[in-house]
């Protein structure tokens, strides 16, 4: 093959990869300059998970007609002139990549008016081919349409997501950016419907409710400075995080902000989770957001092509500031929010008919019609692949059962052995009449966040078909009016976000119904730290030993081990 230079047509798409991976990338770019900008209002509306449209609109400084044609070409950037000025870097964008790599891979159109000029311009890219900049009217600030993302390139849009989870992934970001400048009002629309919008008023919580639910805004907590002995030279950090009662099971709201620029850190994650050490259960992640301001020359923001990644020159001065501060947020939490190690109580025991013939109320919320001789039961229904008949002796730490049978003695997870037992039900019902629905007595209004409202509009059809009752209330919020018979004693509220944001992840079932439906045993399943009776215990194990995969939950994990009787006597030096 003989040497050649690429065309600027391929060079641009290629650049474009570098800058602009997927619809957010494009979103937090243009959103970036807006900021930089100095506005005070930013819209956004996408359309078709930001591939079909992306449309930003500020209030900010605008650019003058002369330069807007030099707005689109590659390196080109009002934010430094020489690479000494990285150094004293004060804006989020610097490297004047951002729009050409746009307009290399979508049609986009730039509106714009200083707010001291009479009159606006407009400039127009066809998949790198510019038009001229036109006079027109235009309101102060910038308008940036983007249309038919990767239309040019269908190797990159065929890589993409389903709508709705680029969607999500834009909602994130937009929150992320909207809870961190709360002196700015942030609107999203997606598909024409309101996603969110913060007042822009300057305070700190009401911007988090805004952006996250009023779950969030009324668990925060505000970072203050620290006590001078306490404090970390040449570090401040700001922000707010959560009572620990306020979790998740991901860490996709623990925000980390460095001189205002949204950054990944897995240092810094760790000195938040360490905050949180003891106050969490295991697989539980804080919601926090951590606003970091250090000299400009003490961070080095061009060691990543996306920005995502920063350096510092002390990277353990800011870890011990951001612990610190978290620490002492947390101390100030109210004492009856932060989470107890306890038990909850139970609803009335059975009594020991029931006990030995129908399920416990706690389990499944509901006595199913048992045959004369739960015997008979035991061995008519029990699978090839099921257990044997263990005898339960009792449970540690309020979450492992203890029982016995004929290879050794088994250690039973009750929440994983649960969840198969609600797994299986579910299945089946669906596969025979249909789950049983409870309806509310109140049908219950559950806000949510960007993310979730995303992949709930992908599983409504799903969830309706396990059990439950939902639907769209508007402004990101679901009305449920009916749970699955079997799901009692729970939080539904705080269950069924669990069950979307497990989901966010991309589920884990052979299909979408089949993620809905392990996604909704696991949270609707008794949990880890929960005191059971004897005799409830031994139900439990009783509809384990009756389902068809009882060794491991609808995830693949374990639902219980065993140490045999040869290994029993080899740690008590019997053999």
């Amino acid at each position: 093959m003989t040497i050649q230079i690429l065309t600027n047509d391929t060079i641009g798409k290629i650049a474009a990869g570098e800058v602009v991976e997927r619809p957010s990338s494009v979103v937090k770019e243009l959103l970036e300059n807006s900021l930089d900008a100095g506005s005070s209002r930013i819209a956004i509306d996408i359309r078709g998970g930001g591939v079909d449209a992306i449309e930003i609109t500020d209030d900010g400084c605008g650019i003058p007609q002369n330069e807007l044609d030099l707005a689109i070409q590659r390196h080109a950037t009002s934010k430094l002139k020489s690479f000494d000025d990285l150094d004293r870097l004060v804006t989020l964008g610097f490297r004047g990549e951002a729009l050409p790599s746009i307009a290399a891979v979508s049609q986009l159109s730039i509106r714009t008016r200083v707010p001291s000029n009479a009159g606006g311009a407009l400039l127009e890219v066809d998949f790198g081919d510019a038009r001229p900049v036109v006079t027109t009217g235009a309101p102060a600030g910038t308008t940036v349409k983007v249309r038919d993302l990767f239309a040019n390139i269908p190797a990159r849009r065929k890589f993409l997501r389903q709508a709705s989870t680029e969607a999500g992934t834009i909602g994130r970001i937009v929150a992320a950016y909207a809870a961190a400048y709360p002196d700015i009002q942030f609107t999203l629309h997606s598909d024409g419907r309101r996603i969110f919008v913060t007042d822009g008023s300057g305070d700190l919580i009401s911007a988090a409710a805004g952006a996250f639910g009023v779950d969030v805004g009324n668990a925060a907590i505000t970072i203050e400075h620290l006590d001078p002995d306490a404090e970390v030279p040449g570090v401040n950090v700001s922000g707010w995080v959560c009572a620990p009662s306020v979790n998740r099971s991901h860490r996709q709201q623990m925000l980390l902000f460095v001189n205002g620029r949204w950054i990944q850190n897995r240092q810094l994650t760790f000195a938040i989770e360490e905050a949180y050490h003891s106050l969490l259960m295991v697989g539980r992640h804080p919601v926090a957001l951590i606003d970091i301001r250090v000299d400009a020359r003490a961070v080095d923001v061009n060691v990543h092509p996306t920005k995502s990644e920063v350096k510092f020159a002390d990277e353990r001065s800011v870890f011990r500031a951001v612990q610190r501060s978290v620490h002492s947020a947390l101390a100030r939490a109210p004492r009856d929010e932060l989470p107890r190690i306890g038990f909850s109580p139970l609803p009335e025991r059975p009594t020991e008919r029931q006990a030995g013939f129908a399920v416990p109320e706690v389990l499944s919320g509901r006595n199913e019609p048992q045959p004369e001789n739960p015997e008979e039961t035991r061995t008519t229904q029990i699978t090839p692949r099921s257990l044997p008949v263990l005898r339960v002796l009792g449970q540690v730490s309020g979450t492992y059962i203890i029982a016995e049978g004929p290879e050794g003695l088994y250690l039973i997870d009750q929440h994983a052995a649960h969840e198969r037992v609600m797994y299986e039900k579910i299945l089946g019902a669906m596969q025979s009449s249909g789950v049983d629905r409870q309806p509310l007595l109140d049908p219950m209004i559950v806000e949510l966040t960007p993310e979730e409202s995303s992949v709930f509009e992908r599983s409504i059809d799903e969830l309706n078909q396990i059990g439950f009752e939902v639907e769209s209330f508007g402004n990101g919020t679901v009305v449920i009016r009916a749970v699955p018979a079997i799901v009692v004693g729970v939080d539904i509220r705080e269950r069924f976000r669990l069950i979307l944001a497990e989901l966010t992840a991309g589920g884990v079932g052979t299909s979408w119904l089949d993620s809905v439906a392990i996604s909704a045993a696991c949270h609707t399943s008794i949990r880890a730290n929960q005191q059971l009776s004897l005799q409830e215990m031994r139900e439990l194990v009783h509809q384990l030993e009756r389902t068809r995969h009882p060794r491991a939950c609808g995830h693949g994990r374990p639902t219980m081990l065993l140490m045999s009787q040869v290994d029993l006597e080899k740690q008590f030096s019997r053999r």
